[in-house]
C-alpha cells in the first residue's frame, strides 16, 4: 500500500509530516507494524523533512511531500523536495563535530535506515527503507 501527503514547506509542518507518519503506520490494516520501527519512520521523516525544509526550495514558500510504501515486511519512505535554489545537490552526510548545531539528519538515516540514497532524477530528495521480521507465533 502506498500513502501520499504534501506539506507546505513552513517549519511547523516537520511536526505534521511526524503526526501523519505515525497515524498512517499505526492504522495500517492487514498487519501490525513494530512500534520500534514506526517510531524510527518517525523520527527520520522529520529529519528528512527538515531537511527539505532548511535546505531547498521546498522552505522558501514550497512544499514537500511524503510518501510511505509499506509491504509485509518493509517500508519505504520518500521525502521529495523542490531541490536547491542554488543547482541540484544530493543528499549526503557531512562531517560533524561534537559541539555541531546541525548536520545529523543524514548521519541518524544513515544509522537507523535499511539502506538510503537520492531520488532518482528528476525528482530532488532522499528515500530510505526501514523493514523489520514478522513476530513468531508460538507453537502450541
Amino acid at each position: 500500500m502506498a500513502y501520499e501527503r504534501r506539506f507546505p514547506g513552513w517549519a511547523d509542518q516537520v511536526r505534521k509530516a511526524r503526526e501523519w507518519t505515525d497515524d498512517v503506520l499505526s492504522a495500517h490494516g492487514g498487519f501490525a507494524i513494530p512500534a520500534d520501527t514506526i517510531a524510527s519512520a518517525v523520527l527520520l521523516v522529520s529529519e528528512a523533512a527538515t531537511n527539505a525544509i532548511r535546505y531547498t526550495a521546498s522552505g522558501r514558500g514550497g512544499v514537500f511531500t511524503v510518501t510511505l510504501r509499506v509491504d509485509l515486511r518493509r517500508i519505504t519512505i520518500e521525502v521529495d523536495d523542490e531541490g536547491c535554489p542554488a543547482g541540484g545537490t544530493l543528499p549526503f552526510i557531512r562531517p560533524i563535530t561534537p559541539m555541531a548545531q546541525h548536520g545529523r539528519g543524514m548521519k541518524l538515516i544513515d544509522y537507523i535506515a535499511d539502506s538510503w540514497g537520492p531520488l532518482p532524477r528528476p525528482r530532488t530528495g532522499v528515500a530510505f527503507t526501514l523493514s523489520w521480521h514478522p513476530a513468531r507465533t508460538s507453537a502450541a
